[in-house]
């Protein structure tokens, strides 16, 4: 009979799942390493640190099992302008843009009502555009390059419901882009422009930590 019992709540719990819409917006410190081939010759690749805000917004379809569980995935967009922390000797500027699009899941705990803890894992292509400028001898040389690949983001948080619809988050995480191949868009030295052979192989990547807040409606 108790067996009956556990089996009539099991189904009747299960069968309460319910399907809904998440749109959320969120703006992290972002602070990624990224390895790169220098100028002007391209011959050897140097590792500089970035920082600057990560803009992403996401869309989630979801569904889940009500006070329990739920489940959301869907698409990501994000963007950042990233400003070099350790510029090297000579070097003047050294600024980069990230573009990301991917597809966001994140899978969150419902037991408690005050605070919902989750883990969010977005897997994804990116777009890297960079203006590197500084000194080569007694000249001065701006170069800019181009770079993208595959980027993922594994990330824990936690969410408070400030209403039905509504509710903050923090989160953190790490991300990263194993490699993509470097092209080089120009490279001008005292305004004139040089010829550049770039190389084809997948020597620029990146990873880096998120600290992030947000918030969230829910349909």
């Amino acid at each position: 009979m108790n067996i009956l019992r556990i089996l009539a709540v099991t189904v009747a719990t299960t069968t309460t799942a319910f399907a809904g819409l998440e749109l959320g917006a969120d703006v992290s410190y972002f602070n990624p390493r990224l390895a790169a081939r220098t100028y002007p010759s391209l011959a050897s690749t140097q590792t500089t640190a970035f920082a600057g805000p990560l803009f992403t917004g996401y869309g989630h379809l979801t569904f889940g099992i009500p006070q329990t569980l739920l489940i959301g995935f869907g698409p990501s967009l994000g963007f950042s302008n990233q400003s070099v922390l350790d510029a090297t000797a000579g070097e003047t500027r050294d600024e980069a843009t990230i573009v990301r699009f991917g597809l966001d899941v994140k899978v969150q705990l419902e037991i408690l009502q005050v605070i919902l803890p989750y883990i969010r894992v977005t897997l994804g292509k990116d777009s890297i555009n960079w203006k590197d400028s500084g000194a080569v001898g007694a000249n001065t040389y701006i170069a800019e390059s181009s770079a993208g690949g595959i980027f993922y983001n594994a990330i824990i948080g936690f969410q408070i419901p400030l209403a039905p619809e509504f509710a903050i988050y923090v989160q953190g995480g790490y991300t990263a882009s194993p490699g993509s191949a470097l092209v080089t868009r120009s490279y001008r030295v005292s305004g004139v422009n040089q010829p550049v052979s770039s190389p084809s192989v997948s020597d620029t990547s990146y990873s880096g930590y998120l600290l992030s807040a947000g918030a969230k409606l829910s349909f």
